[in-house]
C-alpha cells in the first residue's frame, strides 16, 4: 500500500528529551475531511499532569510523537480547521509504534447571518441595538460533512438580547427547523447527533429581510479506530479483523506488523494474524469505545518445527533477514556480520524472485539530522557490500530512518545499542509486484 509505505518512510521524529513518562509512539497523516490535502497541526495529549504538547506535522501532515502513558484525550489542531478532540484507550500494555490517520473538518468564517464556529468570534457589536419588531425567517439543516446526507440532531439556541435559550430536535424525517427571529441579535448554536463531533457556533443577525433562508450545519463523524502493533511479526505476516457478525473489516497495512482500521463503537471483534513462518494467531478484541483504541501483542511461537524442504534453492544459503549492530557514531561493517551477508549474496543470487530491504537505525544520542546520515551511511556500506558480492542493485530497497523508530526506549546504554541497527529483510518480488 503506497500511503502505508509513505507514512513508514517519512515519518518525522519530534522532540528528544522528555519530562513525562513514555508509552509507546503515534505516526500517521493529518489531512482535510476529503483527504485530499496534507495539514500543518499540532497534537497535543490529556493526561493526569494536565495538557502535554507531543510535536508538530511536517508539510506533508505526516507526524511521529512520544506517547505518554495516561493519556485521556488527543487533541489535533490546524489554523481554520474544527480541533478534533478523541478519546485515547488501549487494550493492554502500550509499546511500539501506532499507527493512524486523522481527517479535519474546515471552519467557517466570522460573517453575518451564516453560523460560523465560536473559535472563529472576533470583538463584533449590532450597530442597532434598539429591539426594533422584525420578522427574520430562517431554516436549519445538519447533515455528515462527507455524504452530505441529514441527520437526526439536537439544536440549542443561546440569544443575547433575549437573554433566554431555546432547544429543538430534528428528525431524519423531519430534517428542517423553521425558526421566526423577532429582533436582531448575536445567537450561540449549539448542535449534537449522536455519532458525532459537538458543533458549537455563533449566528449573527444583523438584517431585517424577510426572505426565508436556510442554514447548513455539517457535522463530521466522532471516528472510532483500532491501531494494532504486532510486536514480533515477521517478514509476510498477514493480518485480518473480523467483526463479531462474521463481516471482514477494511485493515489500513503499513507494513508486516503495524495495521489500523476504522470500526464501529460498542461491537467486538476478532483480530487473526497468519504467516508463512509463524503460527497461526487470533485474538479478541473487546467491545471497543469511541475514539482510538491501541492494541499490542506476539504472535506465539510456533509449537511444532517445520520439516525442511527439499528445494536447492531453500537450501542455500540457509539464510533469513537478520539485524545487524554497530557501536556508537560507527559506520564500518562489523566483521561478525561478514559470513551473513556471503551467505545472504548468494542465496539473492540463486533466488530470483528475492529482493532485499535494507533499514538503517540510530539511538537518539546526539543532532537528530547527524543521526539521519549516520543511519544512511550504515546502509550504504551494508548495500555497497552485497553489490560487490554480486547482488543486482536493482533488488535493494535501502533507506537511512535515523532515531525515528527506535525498538527499545533510549533509556539505557543497552537499550540504545539495540537501537544502533540495520535491519535486512528477505521480500518476495512476486508478492511486491
Amino acid at each position: 500500500m503506497k500511503y502505508g509505505q509513505h507514512i513508514l518512510a517519512f515519518c518525522l521524529w519530534i522532540g528528544s528529551a522528555t519530562a513525562y513518562a513514555q508509552c509507546g509512539f503515534l505516526a500517521g497523516k493529518v489531512t482535510d475531511i476529503s483527504g485530499s490535502e496534507a495539514l500543518k497541526a499540532s497534537l497535543s495529549a490529556k493526561t493526569d499532569q494536565g495538557k502535554v504538547r507531543l510535536g508538530k506535522t511536517d508539510s506533508s501532515g505526516i507526524f511521529n510523537v512520544e506517547m505518554p502513558c495516561n493519556v485521556s484525550v488527543l487533541t489535533i489542531e490546524a489554523p481554520q480547521y474544527q480541533s478534533l478532540h478523541i478519546p485515547l484507550n488501549s487494550d493492554g500494555k502500550t509499546e511500539g509504534t501506532y499507527f493512524v490517520a486523522f481527517a479535519l473538518m474546515p471552519l467557517g468564517k466570522q460573517t453575518s447571518d451564516e453560523p460560523y464556529a465560536q473559535s472563529e468570534q472576533k470583538h463584533f457589536e449590532l450597530k442597532d441595538s434598539v429591539r426594533t419588531p422584525t420578522s427574520i425567517i430562517r431554516r436549519i439543516e445538519v447533515r455528515d460533512a462527507l455524504s452530505n446526507q441529514s441527520l437526526a440532531a439536537d439544536i440549542c439556541l443561546y440569544f443575547t438580547q433575549k437573554e433566554k435559550k431555546d432547544c429543538f430536535s430534528l428528525l431524519v424525517t423531519r430534517p428542517t427547523a423553521e425558526i421566526v427571529f423577532t429582533e436582531k441579535d448575536i445567537v450561540a448554536v449549539e448542535v449534537k447527533s449522536a455519532g458525532y463531533q459537538a458543533y458549537n457556533g455563533n449566528l449573527i443577525l444583523d438584517k431585517t429581510d424577510q426572505e426565508p433562508r436556510t442554514y447548513i450545519i455539517k457535522l463530521s463523524k466522532q471516528h472510532t479506530f483500532l491501531s494494532v502493533n504486532i510486536l514480533n511479526a515477521q517478514q509476510g505476516t498477514r493480518a485480518q479483523l473480523v467483526e463479531d457478525s462474521r463481516l471482514i473489516v477494511p485493515l489500513n497495512r503499513i507494513n508486516d506488523g503495524h495495521y489500523f482500521a476504522e470500526v464501529a463503537p460498542g461491537k467486538s471483534y476478532s483480530f487473526g494474524v497468519s504467516g508463512t513462518d509463524q503460527a497461526d494467531f487470533s485474538t479478541a478484541v473487546a467491545s471497543l469505545k469511541e475514539g482510538l483504541t491501541l492494541k499490542s501483542l506476539r504472535i506465539p511461537d510456533r509449537k511444532a518445527v517445520l520439516p525442511v524442504k527439499e528445494n536447492p534453492k531453500t537450501e542455500l544459503g540457509n539464510v533469513s533477514g537478520k539485524t545487524l549492530y554497530f557501536p556508537r557514531s560507527d559506520y564500518k561493517l562489523p566483521p561478525q556480520s561478514r559470513d551473513y551477508l556471503d551467505s545472504l549474496a548468494l542465496f539473492v543470487q540463486n533466488n530470483k524472485d528475492k529482493g532485499l530491504e535494507i533499514t538503517g537505525h540510530t539511538d537518539n544520542v546526539g543532532n537528530p539530522n547527524l543521526n539521519l546520515t549516520l543511519s544512511e551511511y550504515r546502509v550504504r556500506v551494508i548495500t555497497r557490500y552485497l553489490i560487490n558480492k554480486g547482488v543486482s542493485e536493482k533488488l535493494i530497497t535501502a533507506a537511512g530512518m535515523g532515531s525515528k523508530h527506535p525498538v527499545r526506549p533510549n533509556d539505557t546504554e543497552e537499550n540504545r545499542r539495540l537501537n544502533r541497527r540495520v535491519e535486512v529483510q528477505i521480500i518476495d518480488l512476486s508478492e511486491k509486484k
